[in-house]
Formats: structure tokens, sequence, C-alpha cells
């Protein structure tokens, strides 16, 4: 039996890595959202993407929806949505015999995995069915409520409702991820990997909805037995503390959501229990109402001493956007600089050498290790170059000599 008692195979587990990587691999620069779209499935938390339009937002769920083999739902609101175009029409045959009933067939009540995209243009009337949809899973069907067997809900809009009055709304969406587009020095990358996003609907599943249920248990599971976890606790409250003084806030139902969160992180980074990284992964999606508040959550989670993987993953960032600065100037210029473009890229290709070999095997990790590795296979290949184009100057013999040394 594993560390929280939920008996899930390895199989189970190895099909989550596969879901996860294979999403990084699709999208460029969404390391972070990747990670709360997959944490909200596990924990069945309802999760609200924002950014500006043409960020993936809506690529990603797709995506998703494609690796898992459920049943998927996806609508885009506007302020002149009916509720009958996300839960059904009525069922006029029954209307007639005085019963009011709804047909639910391809609509939110039978999905498993919801999408509703541009959520804060929705009507009031759609909040007030969408609320009792996030808190409880159940639906008005009729007389009666209708448990429905959604395992994981999204959501998406280009900017934070400003409203007061979707406050209380926008507090029910627990986990939250701020995008942005991507940046200049990635955008060969992105090029490519969009053509790829094309043969999106030849992408099969990898794992059903039995295997996310299994999983949620085991984090449910993981959650309820954070009571005993003292130091966790003792953190989590010194990081609210924090968290306060610079002004962020979080309801009493937050807080609770947020160890449901940090359940769900551990589940997913493969962990025997709850541990304080997996906790400030939470924070990081759970605390801030903005993203202006991103950056004052990560001084509170510093300050309290709770991370201990965030500089490395800066680190391996500052290391991969050096790499390809140095690369693309050795690309564009001309033969008069190759002693010191062949200097500049060695010196930073030995950093990146040695800064992979100081991070080990952490699973936070390995995404931003995996993109220094192509950056240094990249590099290398540039070197290889240099060296024959200009075969037998002093410096590229010595350079070689010294790699091989190596």
């Amino acid at each position: 039996m594993n560390s929280v008692g939920v008996e899930v195979n390895r199989d189970v587990l190895d099909r989550l890595c596969i879901v996860r990587e294979s999403l990084l691999e699709l999208f460029v620069e969404k390391e972070e959202a990747i990670d709360a779209i997959i944490v909200g499935l596990l924990s069945g938390e309802p999760v609200l993407l924002v950014g500006p339009p043409g960020t993936a937002k809506t690529q990603m769920i797709e995506a998703l929806g494609r690796l898992i083999d459920a049943r998927y739902f996806y609508y885009l609101l506007t302020r002149f949505t009916e509720p009958d175009e996300i839960l059904g029409p009525l069922d006029i045959n029954a209307l007639r015999e005085g019963v009011y009933r709804r047909i639910t067939a391809n609509r939110l009540p039978e999905a498993e995995i919801v999408f509703l995209d541009e959520i804060f243009k929705a009507s009031s009337a759609i909040r007030n069915v969408l609320l009792d949809i996030v808190l409880y899973k159940r639906v008005l069907n009729g007389t009666e409520y209708i448990n429905i067997p959604m395992l994981a809900f999204y959501s998406a809009s280009n900017e934070v409702s400003a409203d007061s009055e979707d406050a209380g709304f926008y507090d029910r969406l627990t986990i939250r991820s701020f995008g942005r587009n991507v940046s200049l020095d990635r955008w060969s990358e992105l090029l490519q990997r969009g053509l790829k996003l094309l043969e999106l609907d030849s992408i099969p599943p990898i794992m059903n909805a039995g295997g996310v249920k299994k999983l949620q248990r085991k984090v449910y599971e993981r959650t309820t037995g954070l009571s005993e976890k003292k130091q966790v606790i003792n953190k989590f409250i010194e990081v609210l503390m924090e968290l306060r003084q610079r002004g962020i806030n979080l309801s009493d139902r937050r807080k609770i959501k947020t160890l449901h969160v940090a359940s769900a992180f551990s589940v997913m980074h493969l962990e025997e229990h709850v541990t304080l990284d997996s906790l400030a992964d939470a924070i990081r999606v759970t605390a801030p109402s903005t993203e202006d508040d991103m950056e004052r959550v990560e001084e509170a989670i510093i300050r309290a001493g709770l991370s201990s993987y965030s500089y490395r993953i800066r680190q391996l960032q500052t290391l991969i956007a050096e790499l390809r600065n140095v690369c693309r100037i050795a690309a564009t210029e001309g033969g008069s600089s190759v002693e010191q473009a062949t200097q500049a890229i060695t010196a930073i290709v030995n950093k990146a050498k040695t800064l992979l070999r100081a991070s080990g095997e952490n699973p936070r990790l390995k995404p931003y290790a995996r993109q220094l590795e192509r950056e240094i296979a990249r590099a290398t290949r540039i070197l290889e170059e240099l060296a024959q184009e200009h075969h037998g100057s002093p410096y590229t013999s010595t350079f070689w000599r010294h790699k091989d040394e190596e």
C-alpha cells in the first residue's frame, strides 16, 4: 500500500506523466499553465486561465480533452448565452405531461471534462447555475438535483473581472493561471510546435476517466491526512501571515482549498507525501488575484523559506536565454567574430552542463532541464560548424582538444 492508503498502480501514474509531458512538448512557455491544468484534473478544483487572446488557452484544454478519454464539453459564453445552451433544452414531450425536464445529451450535465470560454461574459442566470455546478457538481433538472459526472472544470478569460458582483464567483475558481504571449527568442520554436498542433485531432488518448478517478481519490485521501502534518500546516500559516503583510488575503474557503491543491501537486510530482515545495506550488496558483500579485506571492514564499527549487528554475531559465542569445549572434555575425563567439558559447555550455549535474532528478526542474539540454545540443552543432568553417585556427584546435579531454 502506498503512503496515502489508496492503491494506484504504476501504470496510472506513468500515464499521468505522459499526459503532462505531451502537453509540455506541444506548447511553448506554458509550463505553469499546464501544471495548473493537470492539478485541476487531479484535484477536481475549478481552473481559470487568464491571458490575452491567442495565448493557447483553448488549445491547451482541447489537447487535454484529446489525451483523456472522457466526455468533453466546450462552450464559448456571451452575455446572450442562455442556460438551455449549456444544460440542454426542455423536453417538450415531458412538458406536455406536466414534467419539467431537460434533454442533457451532449451537454454539460453529462460531461466529464468541462471548458467554458470567456467565463466573465456569462449572464447572471448562467453564473447562478455555474455556482452550483462548481461547488457541488450538481444541477437542478426539473424538481430535483442530479449529480453530474464532472471530473474537471476549466474556464478562460482575457482578463479578470473588476466587478464587485463577480468577487464571490471568482473566489470559487480555485486555481488561477496568468499567461502571456511567447517571448521573442522562442518564436521559431512556437511556429514549429504550432504546426504540430494542426494535427491535434490525431492525438491518441493516454488515460481514461477511470484512471483520473483513481488519482482523485488518492489526492483526496492525502488531503485528509494533512491534519497530522504539523510542519506543513505551521509553514502554511507562516506564509499566510507573510501574504497578509503584503496585502494578499485568502478567504477561509481558499485557505482550505490550497491544501487540497498542494496534495494534487504532490501526486503530480510523484512525491510520497505533501512537501513544502508542493505547498509553495499550490500557493502560487491559488493566492494571486491578479497577475500583479504574483511577485508579492513569490516574495512571501521565499521569505518563509518554503520553496527549495524556484531559484534553480531561474538559473536554468537564465542560461537558456543566454545560450539562445549567443547562438543567434554567432549565426548572424561574420567570420571575424569566430574566436569570440566560440569562447562565449563554450563558456556558457560548460556552465550549463555544471548546472544540469547539480539539478539532479527533481521532477519540477525536468521541463527546464530538457530545454537547456536542447540548447546545449544546438550550441554544440554551431561550434562544430564553426570548427569546420575555420579548420586549423589555433583557438578552434585548442577548444576541440579541451572538449575531447572532457
